[in-house]
């Protein structure tokens, strides 16, 4: 199973499962389904270049944003768990939370996605994605979510508390 397997299948999954395919970004940087969402400090990205989005400086870009009843997943995908996206994650939401919410916002607004939500009373979820045919937690990671892949047909969600 390799990183692209398992953003196909995870993208079908939440599809199925009624979730809003909000942003993302499959490997290598291509994708014809979504946009491309980059949570980057405007001021770094300040200055008087041609094209001011190649200053990747402090740069994110998740590989999914998914929305479903008040909650936002926020992936990041893996053929198998990776322990570099969970602290990617962390460092997302413990120091770039804001700029996070008001891009989001921002992005949805001008491509006319998630009309009408309040993006500041979302339920935000770090959530990892990797392959794992016996659905069982690699670890439990209070806070995180976990999409599980078995196959392109199968896959599982599971939320671990506070």
């Amino acid at each position: 199973m390799n990183e692209s397997y398992v953003h196909v299948a995870m993208r079908q999954f939440l599809k199925r499962d009624g979730w809003t395919l909000v942003a993302g970004e499959y490997p290598g940087g291509s994708d014809d389904e979504l946009y491309v969402l980059s949570i980057m400090d405007p001021e770094v990205a300040r200055d008087n270049s041609p094209d001011p989005r190649r200053h990747s400086e402090g740069e994110i870009i998740p590989d999914l944003f998914a929305y479903k009843d008040g909650k936002m997943l926020v992936i990041e995908a893996k053929p198998k768990y990776s322990a570099a996206d969970r602290e990617k994650l962390k460092m997302l939401f413990f120091t770039k939370k804001d700029l996070m919410i008001a891009t989001i916002r921002k992005f949805c607004g001008e491509h006319g996605i998630l009309r009408n939500i309040p993006f500041e009373r979302l339920e935000y979820i770090p959530t990892l994605a990797f392959g794992n045919e016996n659905y069982k937690p690699f670890t439990e990671e209070p806070g995180f979510a976990h999409i599980y892949v078995r196959s392109l047909k199968e896959a599982k969600l599971v939320f671990f508390g506070e």
